[in-house]
């Protein structure tokens, strides 16, 4: 088993290497850096938040699914 501490470095540097990705392609996309900015941090506080319901979801229905 993992420990909580170990978790909570794993879900930040991967919020922090997928912002960079997504981060990066904005800015190929739109060649502003503004808007790849903008673009990142939306993208993280949206993921986030489905991620959070995708849990929710799975804690409700997923002892279903053997």
């Amino acid at each position: 088993m993992e420990s909580t501490k170990r978790s909570l470095y794993k879900a930040a540097t991967w919020h922090i290497l997928h912002m960079f990705m997504v981060g990066t392609t904005a800015l190929i996309v739109t060649g502003s850096i503004k808007i790849a900015a903008i673009l990142a941090s939306a993208e993280l506080v949206w993921e986030s938040v489905a991620y959070f319901i995708h849990e929710r979801v799975w804690a409700k229905f997923g002892h279903k699914v053997k």
